[in-house]
């Protein structure tokens, strides 16, 4: 059955399983590739070494920065050139590497993995895919090396991360020199330090003989003339690396340095971004199963009414329920890493949903040890509202966990809206609107063929059940599907809610299938009590999964659902108008003071 180009999330809402994209598991990167798996041993052991004792994140936390030192030592380990060719003195790992070397930075410090992201995962890998050849020579030797670094700044004050719409604007100037810039931009990581900071701004270009605004990327530099760094942010987690305001005004950038072509900025960001969602669950993978280590070792120790919190059942339902969900994190990552090692595979969803699944479990694991940690879960000296306060971004990182499950939904309903032309045309101004829309063709989209609506693999009868079940919520997520389209038509992109409902059905079967993937590879592996473990996790992963699943599938079917989510609407709309709650105290309703006035009445 082909595959290249299909993406597992679209056939499955177009009620078929393109097992070949998921089975067999891929091999561990020790067979796919031994070298470089010898170099991430390597630069994992460094990490987990917290880089020779450099890596203090207690005092990254109290200073608000990262100190010159450890970015000395990381470039001089390579962490600085991971996605750099090796012809510019870089690493060049391919994406299954730098996502295993990401997901160990994520579990030793947030703010280290946040630096590293922005300049490896955005900064130069924006450079290396779309760099010209005297761009890459002038920039990226010094940026494996770390005598420079790069920055990514694309986002703005009213319109986010959407590079579609951001308000910088860059003019040509007559004579074709150069472009002038002005704009603001917000948050930018690494701005303050950096010697090249990759940019979007709008430029006016020619579609269909009309002359029209469309982002291009620009690289700039802090010393060009109109540059300036207005401040930067104090931010409640990953206090360590720093995010910055940059202001352009009239900013002289050479023709010379525009990334890529005029008028394709989006496709710039689209591709640097969804390879930042892989790495971004990449490290809240790896930093959920350093907080559930610490979890463990806590819950040992701790004696309450004579015994371990470890003895307790509440306890071990927490700790069951985690282990199982990062299981099913790191079979995920294993699939998408390998997924995106592919030229022509469309793995753009299976990023979002990764991104999403992983955000969501880091934060759950900080938040569950903060509880059985109880009064010390809340002060210092104690790690643990740390992690709480570090992990809380990535639900906000490379897009908003809200605005990505409305992108995993409106992309995999395409499958079937090709026959109701006004649903094709409301879902692509959403979708591109979004700031996410897949770079993939219709054509992909369409019915593989020789696919079917069932996992046609062999499988360990241990799994049989779960086979069944994902099997048959395939076909559930597919009817939900089609029954969502034909009844809102046209309007469904304005009901969220039974978006967003549809989304956490893909979400699971999408995590269901990697958990029954790497589990049937462990089994056949049967390496001493690995099987035994595999199966224990993949039974409470599937079970509670498919709760859920079902969960969102019962609300989508109407009944009550439909009705709340009505008055959902009403009651907003009263609290909107209220400008609050609106409701009387039920032990004394207190009159506001009157508003304090001078003499010209404010």
């Amino acid at each position: 059955m082909p595959t290249d180009g299909y993406s597992f999330t679209r056939g499955a809402f177009a009620g078929e399983v393109l097992d070949g994209l998921l089975f067999p598991y891929p091999p561990p990167l020790s067979v796919a590739d031994p070298e470089e798996a010898r170099t991430v041993a390597r630069l994992v052991r460094v990490m987990e070494g917290r880089l020779g004792g450099l890596i203090d994140s207690v005092k990254f936390d109290e200073e608000e920065t990262i100190p010159d030192d450890v970015i000395a030592a990381l470039a001089s380990h390579g962490f600085l050139g991971m996605t750099i060719p090796r012809r510019f003195g870089g690493l060049e790992l391919s994406p299954r590497a730098y996502a295993r070397v990401c997901e160990a930075v994520g579990g030793v410090d947030s703010s280290i993995g946040v630096f590293i992201g922005v300049h490896c995962g955005l900064g130069c890998k924006a450079i290396v895919l779309y760099g010209t050849e005297d761009q890459k020579q002038r920039w990226l030797p010094g940026l494996a090396r770390g005598e420079i670094l790069v920055s990514y700044a694309l986002t703005e004050p009213l319109v986010g991360s959407d590079a579609q719409h951001v308000k910088t604007t860059a003019t040509l100037s007559a004579d074709g020199s150069h472009w002038s810039l002005n704009g603001h931009k917000i948050w930018i990581g690494n701005a303050h330090r950096a010697a090249v900071i990759a940019t979007f701004a709008q430029t006016e270009v020619e579609r269909d003989g009309k002359r029209v605004l469309r982002p291009t990327a620009f690289l700039i530099e802090p010393t060009m003339p109109g540059f300036r760094v207005v401040e930067t942010a104090r931010k409640m987690g990953i206090r360590g690396s720093t995010q910055a305001e940059l202001e352009y005004t009239n900013l002289r950038v050479p023709a010379e340095n525009v990334l890529g072509e005029i008028g394709k900025g989006f496709a710039v960001a689209v591709h640097v971004l969804n390879g930042g969602r892989l790495t971004l669950a990449a490290g809240c993978t790896g930093g959920a199963k350093h907080i559930f280590a610490e979890m463990t070792k806590y819950v040992e120790q701790r004696i309450q009414f004579g015994k371990p919190l470890a003895d307790f059942e509440i306890t071990q339902r927490k700790l069951s329920s985690l282990a199982s969900e990062i299981y099913a994190s790191d079979s995920m990552l294993g699939i998408l890493a390998n997924l995106a090692t592919e030229d022509d595979s469309d793995w753009s969803l299976e990023a979002a949903i990764a991104k999403v699944f992983a955000s969501e479990l880091v934060w759950r694991a900080a938040d569950e040890m903060v509880q059985v940690a109880g009064g010390r879960g809340f002060v210092k000296p104690y790690p643990y509202e740390r992690f709480l306060r570090d992990s809380r971004i990535n639900r906000i990182f490379e897009g908003a966990n809200e605005i990505l499950r409305l992108f995993i939904a409106l992309n995999g309903i395409q499958t079937l809206s090709g026959h109701l032309k006004e649903v094709s045309a409301a879902l692509r101004e959403p979708i591109k609107h979004l700031g996410l829309l897949s770079e993939f063709a219709a054509a992909r989209v369409r019915s593989v063929f020789g696919a079917s609506a069932t996992l046609d693999v062999d499988i360990d009868p241990r799994l049989a059940k779960h086979k069944e079940y994902f099997e048959k919520h395939v076909a559930e997520l597919r009817s939900a599907a089609e029954h969502a389209v034909a009844t809102y038509r046209g309007e469904i992109v304005d009901r969220q809610l039974v978006v967003e409902r549809l989304s956490n059905m893909a979400i699971e079967l999408f995590a269901t299938a990697c958990v029954i993937s790497h589990t049937q590879t462990l089994l056949i592996d049967d390496r001493g009590d690995q099987p035994a473990k595999a199966i224990m996790l993949c039974d409470i992963f599937c079970v509670e999964s498919g709760i859920r699943f079902r969960a969102a599938r019962v609300a989508l079917a109407g009944g009550s659902a439909g009705v709340i989510d009505e008055e959902r609407k009403d009651a907003a709309r009263e609290i909107r108008r209220d400008g609050g709650y609106g409701m009387p105290d039920s032990i004394l309703d207190v009159a506001p003071p009157a508003p304090r006035t001078d003499r010209t009445g404010r």
